[in-house]
């Protein structure tokens, strides 16, 4: 059998472990989604800049094509990503427990 204080004294360092545990996750996945969307706004650039060159030119090349396809399936990847980092941050915060330090 356990005493109370030692029971009280272990469901506390459980819950700031897991407190801390989830609050550096959540540091984690809002630095890769600051990531991820610097690199999808440099993305829409490129697209743009090639879409202009494009419609100047009147010439499209194949080379300009591929790198535009590739450029836009990777754009889609890291809005897919970026997509399920907000739902993870979503359900964080879902299913956070109340306690009196966190009210």
């Amino acid at each position: 059998n356990i005493d109370r204080e030692s029971w009280f004294r272990m469901k506390h360092r459980s819950r700031v472990e897991r407190e801390e545990r989830e609050e550096s996750d959540k540091k984690k996945i809002k630095k890769e989604m600051d990531s991820a969307d610097l690199r999808i706004r440099e993305l829409t650039h490129l697209i743009k800049s090639l879409d202009a060159s494009g419609e100047d030119g009147g010439d499209s090349d194949d080379d300009e094509l591929e790198d535009r396809e590739g450029l836009e399936a990777e754009l889609n990847a890291l809005q897919d990503a970026n997509d399920a980092r907000e739902a993870k941050l979503l359900e964080y915060e879902k299913n956070k427990k109340w306690n009196v330090d966190n009210m």
